[in-house]
Order: C-alpha cells, then structure tokens, then sequence
C-alpha cells in the first residue's frame, strides 16, 4: 500500500517543479521579441507589463 503513495508524491514535486516559470524573465523576453519585430504584443501581454 505504501508503493503508490510515493510515486503519487514524486509525481506531485515533479509538477511543481516544472510549472515554475520566472516572470520577470518572461518579461525580459517578450520585450525582446517585440523589439526585434518578431510579433505583435497582444493586451494580456502589455498588461502583464505595467506591474
């Protein structure tokens, strides 16, 4: 009974670890792009830029 519960548990970190992102990075990427001319910034975007 014990096996499943840590892969369930491993399977859970493994989440969490990869859904982590660094917005700020993001960031500095989209503004890089749109600099470049590699797409238009839609308004999600340069909305998420008025922090």
């Amino acid at each position: 009974m014990q096996h499943p519960k840590k892969v369930i548990k491993s399977d859970s970190n493994m989440k969490s670890d990869f859904a982590t992102t660094d917005a700020q990075k993001v960031k500095q990427e989209i503004q890089n792009d749109v600099r470049a001319g590699q797409g238009a910034m839609t308004s999600r975007e340069a909305g998420a830029m008025r922090d």
